[in-house]
């Protein structure tokens, strides 16, 4: 079945593909139709005028492995430029030009021309690609910090674990970095789920079911027709695949869940995967020998390869966004009204906002399951309830709806998100070593025991949160800020809150008591706790709790214990 031309047109964004492997030399037919501008094509092109203008200079194009420095290279060679020739484009920073010499010591001699002695007298021109490793081995060398002090000075801030400053750019040197890119766009002002989209991610699948046009042709659309034209199965599974992916709420769903992906499990998006992850979610592996329609037919469609957990990095983590994992009543009331059913329930799939029509063919086989005296009932209520939520897309996860919405309130610099992200932190304090107990300013000891717990006494003044984040720019920031307190007077302690720490925090603020392997596991809340213990007068001044007793305070200059 693996023989239409649709599966040979998707299999150019399979990473087994030819055309998943980016040299920097240049686009093929299918790179030019699914090439997509990022806002760091501009950027890149400004530093390059930048360097034009000094005389001569250098640009680190730094960034993780795959993630597009080799497109954007090709497209911007293509594009030409006065001075900028072929030697001005070193795309690979990884390896050594002999086996004698390391990659350090290649890049030593290959970047002479921009050493201090000479990067203000060269009128060379150079972009560097070099991943954010290499880029941290080299600038670590000693004896390159002597040759080469300023490239080592403008990119040492994107070293620093708060990612609190940009590169220090310089007259000469420009640093263009993938890594505070995000490949979503976040809006503030806007409520729900509007407040998140992809240019990036959505324009990719647009194009991939886009229209043959007189201006533009679609090398998938195309075989697509080629396809029906020759008479292809209608229940071909990649065939169904790609008249789902023509529905705009399941691009939305796909792009919406990949975004939920990225900030709850800090999965890192590159263009190459990306691409590989939609081959795998429009052709099923066991496609070319071991497929079954009985068998496999609702294993091989859309709404169950998105959550099947594949070898793709981005199919693991969607997997566990699975709705099919997540219990609740509704959820339960569905499941059960799908499992009873004889056919799919009226209303159940028909509600399309963008009008798109459902292939027939998918609904007809659908109901003939049904029909099988019950035998295929659990497969068929699981593929309805996974095709139902990719038609209206919703997390199920109550933490990071609100993570969400406390991060766009603190990059509005609302004063009652900022109030709420600190209140948060005061009241899982004490909880986070296994404590119920719950007053401001008070820091559990980590000894605790049965009966009693220990607490220091530490003031916290609150300050304003750090973060990144600009209202012109929403694709450029973390998903991310940064507590800060001030301790006795002029002291500032400070945590940074990402989505794994606040869907922890969350949980114990409701109730969830935590047991020692989870303290083990956050380790920067436990440093946090200590750092504060350490700041305390816990020497001379304990709090004491027993479960059904008032509060004992114990002082060092007391001979007796007061009640409280």
């Amino acid at each position: 079945m693996n023989d239409s031309n649709l599966c040979k047109a998707l299999f150019n964004l399979s990473q087994n593909s030819i055309e998943s492997v980016q040299t920097g030399n240049g686009f093929s037919e299918i790179d030019n139709y699914l090439h997509t501008e990022r806002p760091i094509s501009s950027e890149l092109l400004d530093r390059m005028i930048d360097i034009d203008q000094a005389g001569g200079g250098i640009i680190l194009l730094v960034g993780s492995s795959g993630d597009g420095k080799s497109h954007l290279l090709s497209k911007v060679k293509s594009l030409g430029g006065n001075g900028w020739s072929s030697d001005s484009f070193y795309n690979d920073a990884t390896a050594s030009c002999s086996p004698n010499k390391t990659a350090i010591e290649t890049l030593k001699e290959a970047l002479m021309d921009f050493s201090d002695d000479n990067l203000y007298s060269t009128n060379k021109k150079k972009i560097l690609a070099i991943n954010l490793g290499k880029l941290n081995a080299f600038i670590d060398d000693t004896d390159i910090r002597k040759i080469y002090g300023e490239i080592a000075k403008a990119a040492a801030p994107l070293f620093d674990d708060n990612n609190s400053m940009p590169p220090l750019n310089t007259e000469r040197v420009k640093i263009v970095e993938f890594s505070n890119k995000q490949v979503f766009e976040l809006f503030p002002d806007n409520e729900g789920y509007d407040s998140l989209k992809s240019d990036f991610l959505s324009n990719i699948l647009d194009k991939l079911v886009a229209p043959n046009s007189s201006s533009k042709k679609n090398p998938f659309y195309a075989a697509y027709e080629e396809d029906m034209a020759n008479g292809i199965n209608p229940r071909h599974p990649v065939f169904l695949n790609y008249q789902l992916l023509m529905i705009p709420e399941v691009r939305r769903s796909i792009v919406l869940t990949v975004i939920e992906a990225i900030i709850r499990f800090k999965l890192v998006i590159t263009p190459r995967e990306y691409l590989d992850f939609i081959y795998s979610i429009l052709v099923p592996k066991e496609l070319p020998t071991h497929y079954k329609e009985r068998e496999s037919f609702y294993e091989s469609l859309l709404p169950t390869l998105l959550y099947s957990g594949e070898s793709n990095a981005i199919l693991e983590a969607i997997s566990r966004l699975d709705p099919m994992k997540y219990s609740n009543t509704i959820h339960d009331n569905t499941l059960s009204l799908l499992f009873s059913s004889n056919r799919i329930h009226d209303g159940f799939l028909s509600e399309i906002p963008s009008g798109a029509v459902l292939p027939e063919e998918l609904i007809n086989r659908i109901n003939k399951f049904y029909d099988n005296n019950g035998k295929d009932a659990e497969r068929t209520t699981k593929f309805l309830f996974r095709f139902h939520h990719l038609l209206d897309y919703h997390s199920e996860s109550e933490s990071y709806i609100s993570f969400m919405n406390l991060l766009k309130g603190i990059f509005k610099q609302n004063p009652d998100y900022m109030m709420e992200a600190y209140n948060l932190v005061s009241e899982a304090i004490p909880r986070h070593n296994g404590s119920y107990y719950q007053k401001p300013n008070l820091i559990p000891l980590n000894i605790q025991g049965g009966k009693y717990k220990l607490f220091a006494q530490i003031q916290m003044d609150p300050n304003e949160p750090k973060y990144i984040f600009s209202f012109d720019k929403p694709w450029e920031f973390y998903p991310r800020f940064q507590l800060c307190w001030t301790i006795l007077g002029n002291k500032e302690v400070t945590l940074l809150m990402d989505y794994a720490l606040f869907a922890y925090l969350f949980d114990l603020r409701n109730g969830k008591l935590a047991v020692t392997y989870e303290n083990e596991k956050n380790i920067e809340f436990s440093h946090f706790l200590r750092e504060l213990a350490s700041l305390s007068d816990c020497a001379k001044k304990l709090t004491i709790a027993k479960v059904g007793s008032e509060d004992m305070i114990l002082q060092k200059t007391m001979i007796s214990v007061q009640l409280q």
